[in-house]
């Protein structure tokens, strides 16, 4: 016999956990919510106007996605991003971004190439105008349809899972290299997926990804002194890097 906790839960009530997560990820990819915020359970439930049960399930997944981290005397906060944490990131993104690359190859249909190019041709707009707020936002749609067209699930969650951390990493490639140069570096890797080629298509992504790391690495060898703490306030562009 089944018990009241195995029944499926309203689907209201996933509806909202949903839309107040995904309120929440924009707010902080945005830079409304800063590094470091505290995020109120009851704040939010009386902006959604829910009871407190979504929002907390809600927080729960934006915990497991890497966004916000909770304790018992300070809450829940807006995750913050040092500089270590970067350096970590840029190989692990390269490694499933570059199996994405692989992949969408051999299987990548001539509507996504075009969107590709035509997100390519935005961001130099975006360059042009000195917008990086959608030099970025244009930034993380490329990365995302080269893991979409790969069709892996998985792939696609963990890469989701990574969003913050992504997100944190155009700000530092921003101030290494200009935004037409940051424009102009996703070139090759079209072009290895307009040719079919698995593997310059893996190899032009992971270099692609790999390289802004090194700037970073490069920087703080040269300045020892600078602390490697928190990036507080270098996630206020909207998605990935590269």
């Amino acid at each position: 016999m089944s018990s009241a906790s195995d029944k499926p839960r309203p689907l209201e009530r996933r509806v909202f956990r949903e839309e107040i997560r995904e309120q929440l990820i924009e707010d902080i990819l945005n830079g409304r919510l800063p590094p470091g915020a505290r995020i109120v359970e009851t704040r939010i439930a009386q902006q959604f106007g829910v009871s407190q049960g979504p929002v907390r399930e809600a927080l729960r997944d934006l915990e497991l996605f890497g966004f916000v981290v909770s304790s018992p005397f300070r809450g829940t906060q807006v995750r913050k991003i040092s500089t270590d944490d970067l350096l970590e990131i840029y190989p692990i993104r390269a490694a499933i971004e570059g199996v994405a690359a692989r992949t969408a190859a051999l299987q990548i249909d001539d509507a996504t190439l075009d969107h590709l190019e035509d997100l390519i041709a935005k961001m130099r707009e975006a360059a042009a105008n000195d917008d990086a707020h959608a030099q970025a936002h244009l930034d993380g749609a490329f990365h995302h349809a080269i893991i979409k067209a790969a069709g892996n699930r998985m792939l696609e969650h963990v890469w989701q899972t990574m969003r913050l951390s992504i997100t944190t990493c155009v700000t530092h490639a921003v101030t290494h290299r200009s935004l037409h140069e940051i424009t102009e570096r996703h070139v090759p890797v079209l072009a290895a997926l307009r040719d079919r080629d698995p593997v310059r298509a893996e190899a032009e992504l992971r270099h692609h990804i790999e390289e802004p790391g090194e700037w970073i690495r490069a920087a703080r060898a040269a300045n020892p002194e600078s602390p490697s703490g928190s990036t507080e306030g270098s996630n206020d562009t909207t998605e990935a890097a590269g």
